[in-house]
């Protein structure tokens, strides 16, 4: 079923009659019974036609197929290619809409995508592009925009290759960004083939910067991004693309027409702030440089320390300014989304990139923020997002915001009636004085930082302190709750750290250090730990080692003997799906029977498990609570602590897996590997956990994540799915006790 901000612009093109089709790949697939599929990408011209690139969603493979609708009489022409009637794998039409689902092997424009997926010729095409044997193994679709652009990668992973097919307009450009890339320590191309319009790389190791957004210390990767961006400002290379004031108009234009058939309301509200953004623009000067043309966090590629630019196909001459402003806009979309909660990345990377002598102008790169932004209105859109009319709103209030200098509400010490000494915390003139207090130590500089924000609940400030210990930089994180001074936690981090729990061998996890307390504002402070988010690692293919790591550290949390002050009982795990189940019935009134459904599923469930013996539990234990630092493993926010059964932890654990596999790759099984490597490295250290218990537990916090996917922007697309996967899944388990009830 298509939102109302579909529903409406399909009911405003009359001329596309399969457009509700091309929209809606859940009914395309039922029609056509498909396999469950993903949507890769989004193209719409009112009136013209419509494609979507899609694939399934249970697959890696080259099993994508461009779904395009046209009006009837250029349908009628589109129907007549032979070549589309012939093929071993056709194009299936369905007349009745003016619908044409095209495989990937019958992409008109992407010469080398129809060589690459030739079941005959693909194997030595891609081997002698490669100079590899092994590059017709392993295929795997990483981007795929219909008549635009395949990224696959091939061949095992000791030698790897990245390959690119482009169209005959884009070929060109991107190759000259190849070899500027290669002139910069980028990616070694492999093999160009000018004829189908392809190119190899050498396969990088490392993690996307972004994939890190998750973490609070550790900004060095940050800042390095926006060091090698500045190495880039000051080369000497100069692209033929040139990007100039009159093309950044004629981008603004187009957002601004594109916009119009999308959502008429969303236009008026963007037109003021374009017309100010055209006018700001025309009147910025900048001094020409070589420019990446598309940087982002996932442009940087990060290994042993060291920051790598990648994808250099939009590489051209122009303002260095719009680099920099493309980076900052795609942080605040991540923002929008829910993927962070702070600003310490944007601050990081711009320190780093004024270190390293950027040339980009201030000016220039607020108004390149704001340009940015607008250019990702309708992202959300394309992305299939059932929330991209709000997030719209959202990025256009940004980039009012950013041309009038303002910082967003969340990082400008806000106001908040529930705790008002969070101004006072977030102000360096009055944490100098009390942070020296409370080290008892003088302090030459403090810089707060607010790092998350629950209104009305609790915060975490950042503090970079000048003149602590040997001169160097100290950074400590403060935690401030509403309800009062918070003098339970800091002890529990003593208490687990003298339980071995300090970072060290053998173990080699540990809970940060608690550095003392401030009376006012009321605060408690700990030592911000190295490491990357453990959710920087869970992506299919990645190093499973992580995993385990997470593992084993939970296994020997609960192989402490640390007390805890409060007790968590399965009925309270209970008793917080009922609220959530009930919250999400209220917002969800149609489906108010499935969700009953598996309330009683889970009750049903929870009424089977016998006792269990407890320990100290975590009580919020998932991937963002961990950071990875080579062998150590360093346990984040005891703040929910108590006595309770261990299973609850192993299972919330793998529930937010399936989560995130099912957001992040369409599918809770995505990151099955993940699970199966965390129950290793827990069974390694502490065994006897019973994988029944674990299930169970396991569906009780994913049906949790239903009211949460509805609360957390950014998650509201994965609601119906987690409402069918856990009716589902409790169906099959009261199918599978009528079964055993029934035997002899």
């Amino acid at each position: 079923m298509l939102p109302p901000a579909d529903e409406a612009i399909v009911a405003r093109d009359s001329e596309l009659p399969g457009l509700r089709l091309a929209l809606d790949p859940q009914a395309l697939g039922a029609m056509q019974t498909l396999p469950p599929m993903r949507s890769l990408h989004l193209r719409y011209k009112p009136g013209t036609n419509c494609v979507a690139s899609l694939a399934p969603a249970a697959s890696d493979g080259l099993a994508a197929v461009a779904v395009m609708a046209y009006p009837p009489a250029r349908y009628a022409e589109v129907r007549a290619r032979r070549k589309w009637h012939a093929a071993p794998n056709p194009v299936i039409f369905h007349d009745k809409y003016c619908l044409a689902i095209v495989p990937l092997a019958l992409d008109r424009k992407l010469k080398g995508a129809q060589r690459i997926a030739d079941p005959q010729r693909g194997k030595a095409f891609l081997h002698s592009l490669t100079g590899n044997e092994s590059a017709a193994t392993n295929l795997r679709l990483l981007r795929y925009k219909a008549r635009r652009r395949l990224v696959i990668s091939a061949g095992d992973p000791a030698q790897r290759a990245q390959v690119k097919a482009y169209t005959k307009v884009d070929f060109p450009a991107a190759l000259e960004g190849a070899r500027i890339a290669a002139q910069l320590n980028g990616a070694p191309i492999l093999g160009v083939s000018e004829r189908r319009r392809c190119i190899a790389w050498r396969w990088l190791e490392g993690t996307t910067l972004d994939a890190g957004a998750g973490e609070i210390a550790a900004l060095a990767d940050w800042r390095a991004a926006g060091q090698a961006l500045a190495h880039v400002h000051q080369a000497s290379l100069r692209p033929q693309t040139t990007l100039d004031r009159s093309d950044e108009a004629a981008e603004l234009a187009a957002i601004a027409s594109d916009l119009v058939p999308l959502a008429p309301h969303l236009a008026r509200m963007a037109a003021p702030v374009i017309q100010q953004l055209a006018e700001r623009l025309a009147q910025t000067a900048f001094t020409e440089t070589l420019i990446h043309g598309d940087f982002s966090a996932d442009q940087i590629l990060i290994h042993d320390g060291c920051a790598t630019i990648i994808d250099w196909d939009r590489a051209a001459t122009g303002d260095p300014a719009r680099d920099v402003g493309s980076f900052l806009a795609r942080l605040d979309a991540h923002k929008i989304d829910g993927r962070i909660t702070t600003d310490h990345f944007g601050s990081a990377f711009l320190a780093g990139y004024t270190d390293a002598g950027g040339p980009a102008r201030a000016e220039a790169s607020t108004v390149q923020h704001a340009r940015a932004l607008l250019a990702l209105i309708s992202e959300g859109f394309r992305q299939r997002r059932p929330n991209w009319q709000q997030r719209a709103c959202q990025v256009i209030t940004r980039a009012a915001e950013v041309l009038a200098c303002r910082q967003p509400g969340p990082g400008s010490a806000p106001v908040d009636p529930a705790m008002p000494a969070l101004s006072a915390a977030l102000d360096a003139t009055t944490m100098a004085p009390a942070l020296a207090k409370a080290l008892s130590q003088t302090l030459q500089r403090t810089e707060p930082e607010l790092v998350r924000h629950k209104p009305g609940r609790r915060a975490l400030i950042r503090y970079r302190i000048e003149g602590a210990g040997n001169g160097g930089a100290l950074i400590l994180l403060g935690k401030m709750r509403a309800k009062g001074p918070d003098l339970r936690t800091p002890r529990l981090h003593a208490a687990l750290r003298a339980h071995g729990l300090d970072g060290r061998a053998p173990a080699r996890v540990g809970v940060p250090a608690p550095r003392g307390c401030v009376a006012t504002p009321a605060l408690w402070l700990q030592e911000a730990v190295p490491g990357r988010s453990l959710d920087a690692f869970l992506f299919p293919g990645a190093n499973q080692r992580p995993a385990a790591q997470a593992g084993a550290a939970l296994a020997h949390l609960h192989a402490t003997a640390v007390a805890a002050r409060r007790q968590w009982s399965l009925d309270d795990e209970m008793q917080v799906l009922e609220r959530a189940l009930e919250h999400a019935g209220r917002c969800l009134p149609q489906r108010t029977a499935e969700l009953a459904a598996i309330a009683e599923g889970a009750a049903q469930s929870a009424r089977s498990l016998a006792p269990a013996a407890v320990t100290g539990i975590h009580r919020d234990f998932y991937h963002d609570q961990v950071l990875i630092d080579g062998d150590t493993t360093w346990l984040l926010d005891f703040d929910c602590y108590a006595e309770g059964d261990p299973a609850i932890d192993v299972a919330n654990f793998l529930a937010h897996l399936d989560e995130l596999g099912l957001r992040r790759h369409g599918s809770p099984a995505a990151l099955a590997a993940y699970g199966t490597a965390f129950m290793q490295g827990y069974d390694a250290v502490r065994t006897g956990m019973d994988p029944a218990r674990v299930h169970c537990l396991r569906l009780i916090a994913l049906a949790r994540h239903i009211h949460l996917s509805q609360i957390i922007p950014g998650r509201s697309h994965i609601t119906s799915q987690l409402i069918d996967y856990c009716t589902m899944s409790y169906a099959a388990s009261a199918e599978e006790h009528d079964q055993a009830a029934a035997r002899p």
